[in-house]
């Protein structure tokens, strides 16, 4: 097994790149372990003409700000993969890409014991920075549906690649707002299922909805603050200018 570490970090994308350039920052002993290849969420479950919805100017790694001409763009997927494996290799960062975790477990000794395919690990933390969206959720009913072909949103790469017809996209949030304007934009016949959850404009006042966000202090809010226990966020429309589709970005 070797030596103990200080830290081993599960995952090599945005959260799991920050804590690393922290704990190297720190001096502090570490190793990242990434089952795929840096940023591989970014890659392989998102469409080929995805998008952040968040400005460029907030889409920066720790310690990196924004100096480019289009501070109010979106950052489409290739170039986020781009600039986590910039700042991996800039900073140096310890990442060991194709090293999937299949068990962290305790030692009697008081550290983890962090289990790969090809050896454990010793640790005295672990930091799991996996992310929690990488597992698709269909809904009950899915399974008794049995005439139309159905994909997730992670599985969607392009409208080429759907057999003909129209489609129906489930799902109005930020993945499913873009999946149906590539449709759209592609030609093709699309119904988009909407639910009931209170919608924002996209900009307001002249600037992007999210820098308004960011002043305010919104994100510096605890989760608990203002998600319900159910996992509900409770509607707050904010007043301004007509509200815009959801498939806008």
């Amino acid at each position: 097994m070797g030596d103990i570490l200080d830290v081993v970090v599960v995952g090599a994308g945005w959260a799991g790149l920050s804590v690393s350039r922290g704990l190297r920052a720190a001096g502090i002993r570490h190793m990242v372990l990434e089952r795929g290849r840096i940023g591989e969420t970014w890659r392989a479950q998102r469409w080929d003409s995805f998008h952040f919805n968040i400005p460029r100017v907030l889409t920066v790694m720790p310690g990196d700000r924004y100096d480019g001409s289009d501070p109010e763009g979106a950052m489409s997927r290739d170039e986020f993969v781009a600039l986590l494996e910039d700042y991996a290799a800039r900073h140096g960062l310890p990442v060991h890409p194709g090293e999937a975790v299949i068990e962290v477990t305790s030692a009697a000794a008081g550290f983890y014991l962090v289990r790969t395919a090809s050896r454990t690990l010793g640790a005295r933390h672990v930091v799991v920075a996996s992310g929690s969206l990488n597992r698709p959720k269909r809904p009950a009913l899915a399974r008794e549906i049995s005439g139309p072909a159905q994909i997730d949103a992670s599985d969607y790469r392009s409208a080429a690649a759907l057999g003909p017809g129209s489609v129906l996209v489930v799902g109005s949030g930020q993945s499913g707002g873009q999946i149906a304007r590539d449709l759209i934009d592609a030609g093709r016949g699309v119904f988009l299922s909407t639910g009931r959850v209170g919608r924002l404009p996209r900009r307001y006042r002249g600037r992007d909805l999210t820098l308004w966000l960011v002043e305010g202090g919104l994100l510096e809010v605890p989760r608990e603050a203002f998600v319900q226990p159910s996992g509900a966020v409770p509607a707050r429309p904010l007043q301004g200018q007509p509200r815009r589709s959801a498939c806008n970005r």
